[in-house]
């Protein structure tokens, strides 16, 4: 007898799929060259978007739409949907992405996000920063006043040579349950990255936005309290992590607008609602 399907499970993914296509109706167009897919459940339905949005929308002639994954799991997906891709260094040097889709673990109210929940965040984070706007979809569930609200822990991308060393100094920095994440199989090991790098999972209290900082919240570090921006930079220090899993600082309009190319947070966020709803987080409405 086939397993039952969860009433909460299906109201999820149809919350994530309503979010990705609206996402892609309000930032998707067929002329457009580059395209940026990430990894993880939800970006499946974006997909699905983009090739419904294809079909009844026909590129110009002799235009190829090119679609760059985040990782292995994201290119099977792409070619799945009979699209493109192409890999991230085979761009030419001076194309921007023109839309980034992916997904995100956790987003807090100034669009911060932790991603790497599923292991390709230094991919994701390269096609993020090299795309003119980075577009995010999400259920309900990660919709969160700030980081590590629900979400656990930051994903850690890091030299396997040196993970105990990065575990020692995450541990002073306020995090004594950091973990080396493994395969459900014990005998299988340490999960490795496309980059064959290792996933640290690292639990912080609760973090500060930049607003909070702002206001006058200190968010260094003292007592184990950071702030989204501070933690970031402090875990990217430390020698052997090639990425941290939390995006922030600029967005990619605001990167663009200061002569740089793109930025890691995304300019909005989709969220699917339980109610069968759409709310959508905007950078340009949210206060500074």
């Amino acid at each position: 007898m086939a397993p039952q399907k969860s009433p909460d499970n299906d109201r999820i993914e149809a919350a994530k799929r309503k979010a990705a296509y609206r996402a892609v109706e309000e930032h998707f167009d067929s002329s457009m060259r580059f395209v940026g897919i990430g990894s993880g459940s939800t970006i499946v339905y974006g997909v699905e978007a983009i090739k419904d949005h294809l079909e009844k929308n026909p590129p110009p002639p002799n235009h190829m739409n090119w679609f760059v994954p985040t990782g292995w799991n994201s290119r099977k997906v792409i070619e799945e949907a009979g699209l493109l891709p192409i890999a991230f260094d085979s761009l030419p040097r001076e194309t921007m992405i023109e839309v980034c889709f992916d997904g995100a673990d956790e987003v807090d109210e100034e669009l911060n996000c932790i991603k790497g929940g599923g292991a390709c965040l230094f991919q994701e984070k390269l096609v993020a920063c090299r795309s003119k706007k980075f577009v995010c979809i999400a259920d309900y569930r990660k919709q969160q006043k700030r980081l590590l609200t629900n979400w656990p822990s930051i994903p850690i991308e890091v030299a396997p040579i040196a993970h105990a060393s990065v575990l020692r100094e995450l541990k002073l920095l306020g995090s004594p349950d950091a973990k080396l994440r493994e395969h459900s199989v014990a005998k299988s090991g340490p999960i490795q990255t496309d980059q064959s790098f290792y996933i640290i999972d690292a639990p912080f209290k609760t973090l500060l936005s930049p607003l909070d900082v702002k206001n006058g919240s200190d968010g260094s570090g003292k007592d184990g309290q950071w702030d989204v921006e501070a933690l970031a930079a402090r875990i990217k220090m430390i020698s052997g992590v090639l990425e941290v899993g939390l995006f922030h600082g600029m967005n990619g309009y605001e990167a663009q607008a200061a002569g740089l190319q793109g930025g890691q947070k995304p300019v909005a966020v989709y969220f699917g609602m339980e109610d069968g709803e759409i709310s959508v987080s905007r950078a340009e409405e949210i206060k500074k």
